[in-house]
């Protein structure tokens, strides 16, 4: 296969993933507040101090304010994950932690508090990062619990205290296990949907661009011709008696034809210049910053190097290509410049075949 670059067709700018990340960053920061607001009905109830409270606001706004300021900077993107998930999720487990150590009667909100947590992460980490985070909570609460009977041992019930114990381990083990699945999805619908979108792309036999993708890219080259006032030229190059390959040593072998001329056009083009699978046994090239003297030279060298090619069983003739050349012209559209690639491409065909034709100059 030829070494041609995937390109998703949605691919988000740096500006673009970073606002997603910022708006993933409110909605744990809006988590934040509900458990906040939990918090605030335990302490109306009498069951959370307002002292407490205070002190877990104050922690509420440096967390987040802190998050806030470096995504707006930018240096998340410094971190390998730049969304910071892993750091959120860890700083979030470390509040309840501190919650359940400031607040008496309010141990009932750990698995709640945790399963959010573990929901956050689980769509964006990995099985292995998922495990940490359990760890994590699972040491995290274990020191709570210690303090907790450190402060409250004249209140201590070991009964609730186990009960809770067994809550969180088992809600831990099991958000581990369901990560693990779930990444397991998340990898498999992302080599899915990578597959789709090289399929809608790519031409399936020869890894180039196929007929679609080559004429939008025609056409944001030339846009760019256009905008900066640059020459640009294409080349029809169509594969001479395939037909007649086919019927002669099948189509398995006119299959290997393709691909190795699709391999020969690919590698000697320059990495601005595109090539892709026009029709059947036709390729286009698009050359970008391409005058019409550098481009016939392009194609005549092109010519010589798949007459080179030894694609077919010893004793069968040389595989050859007729080449179309045409330059770009001032407002001009793709249908109208690819007619005149077309009409020189004939124009070698009736020639004989085997050759290079440029369009006569305007």
């Amino acid at each position: 296969m030829p070494s041609v670059p995937f390109t998703p067709l949605a691919t988000r700018t740096p500006a673009q993933q970073q606002n997603l990340r910022l708006r993933r960053f409110g909605m744990a920061a809006a988590t934040y507040g509900l458990g906040f607001s939990i918090l605030g009905l335990c302490w109306l109830l009498g069951l959370f101090p307002g002292a407490a409270l205070a002190r877990i606001a104050a922690l509420f706004l440096l967390i987040n304010g802190t998050l806030l300021v470096t995504f707006l900077r930018g240096w998340n993107e410094r971190f390998a994950d730049p969304s910071l998930t892993v750091q959120q999720v860890c700083l979030a487990v470390t509040m309840v932690a501190v919650i359940l150590i400031l607040g008496r009667n309010i141990q009932f909100l750990a698995t709640p508090f945790y399963s959010v947590l573990f929901v956050f992460g689980m769509l964006r980490l990995s099985a292995r990062e998922i495990a940490g985070v359990a760890v994590y909570v699972l040491a995290s609460y274990c020191v709570a619990m210690g303090v907790r009977h450190h402060l409250y041992a004249d209140t201590w019930d070991y009964r609730v205290e186990f009960v809770g114990l067994a809550l969180v381990v088992g809600g831990s083990v099991w958000f581990a296990v369901a990560a693990a699945y779930i990444s397991s999805l998340r990898s498999r619908l992302r080599a899915s949907l990578q597959r789709i979108a090289m399929l809608a792309s790519h031409d399936a036999l020869t890894g180039l661009w196929n007929r679609r993708q080559i004429d939008l890219e025609l056409e944001a080259s030339i846009k760019q011709a256009d905008r900066h006032g640059d020459a640009l030229c294409v080349a029809l190059v169509d594969i001479d008696h395939f037909k007649r390959i086919n019927d002669r040593h099948g189509h398995a072998v006119g299959d290997e034809v393709l691909v190795l001329v699709a391999d020969r056009l690919a590698a000697s083009l320059r990495a601005s210049d595109r090539v892709g699978r026009y029709g059947g046994e036709e390729f286009l090239l698009v050359l970008p910053a391409t005058t019409m003297a550098q481009a016939a030279a392009l194609a005549e060298r092109l010519r010589g190097q798949l007459e080179a090619l030894r694609a077919l069983p010893a004793g069968e003739p040389a595989v050859t290509a007729s080449i179309g050349v045409a330059a770009w012209r001032d407002d001009e559209n793709v249908g109208a410049l690819l007619r005149r690639a077309d009409q020189a491409l004939y124009r070698a065909k009736d020639a004989g075949r085997n050759r290079v034709v440029a369009e006569a100059p305007a």
